[in-house]
């Protein structure tokens, strides 16, 4: 039986596993948390809970024959891809790359709107700002964040609704009423009511793409007279959107 193994870190991903159901394939499914393994369907699937390092997927790789790997991870997660291709290269294993919509509208029309070129830039920006600041580039990156004075005041995370999220939080010293849990993507109404609700000044947000509500949380910030911090996105391996990579493996297995 043919077999493919996806790394679904985004939505797209999740969708394309689901796509692949019942054509007849091995379909392994790796997702680097609990909460990501329950946002997919089990039946059909054999998921795999937790990273893989380079090691790792070259080891699974030779173990499970595997024909055609689908790396469909967080535009930002620039590690994970990283060792993904380099595995696929040592073992000539096809590697397919899903990439995620950009924004439609050029950032610097946005009024208001601060691009930076990662994460310890958005710290700095920051640090000239006053008043409080919603943070909604997760919990990976949230200590860096700490840097900023007065950050336990100040910072009002939204992360995912996880144990891991949570708990990564709170041993930061974020208090629970300043930790937002939710699942995106938002309306540009949801994310206007949380700005007014928490006095927000500033917003930090990755450009997360269509698929990710970027283009509702501008809008919302706009509406409030909030300036948003968008760190952009790392270079990214060349690859092809959701369509164009289920059309590939669609003529690739005669599915």
């Amino acid at each position: 039986m043919p077999s493919v193994l996806l790394f679904a870190g985004t939505s797209e991903g999740r969708e394309l596993a689901e796509r692949l159901i019942g054509h007849g394939l091995q379909i392994y499914v790796s997702v680097a948390t609990g909460y990501g393994a329950s946002l997919l369907p089990h039946a059909g699937l054999q998921v795999l809970q937790g990273r893989m390092e380079e090691e790792q997927i070259e080891q699974f790789l030779q173990a499970h024959s595997v024909d055609c790997v689908v790396d469909a991870t967080h535009p930002y997660a620039v590690l994970a891809t990283r060792h993904i291709q380099s595995a696929c290269r040592k073992l000539a294993v096809d590697c397919l790359r899903l990439l995620r919509e950009q924004a439609e509208e050029p950032l610097h029309e946005m009024q208001g709107c601060l691009y930076v070129d990662g994460v310890q830039a958005a710290v700095d920006a920051l640090r000239k700002t006053q008043g409080n600041v919603l943070l909604t580039t997760g919990s990976k990156d949230l200590s860096a964040f700490t840097q900023i004075p007065d950050y336990q005041q100040r910072l009002f995370v939204r992360i995912l609704p996880s144990v891991e999220a949570v708990r990564h939080g709170l041993e930061l010293g974020i208090t629970p009423s300043h930790l937002i849990c939710m699942q995106g993507p938002f309306s540009k109404e949801l994310n206007l009511a949380l700005l007014h609700q928490f006095t927000i000044r500033a917003m930090v947000t990755k450009e997360s793409g269509k698929a990710g509500g970027f283009m509702e949380k501008l809008e919302a910030a706009q509406a409030a007279g909030v300036q948003t911090i968008v760190i952009g996105r790392p270079p990214q391996t060349p690859g092809d959107l959701l369509e164009s990579v289920w059309s590939n493996l669609k003529q690739r297995f005669s599915l």
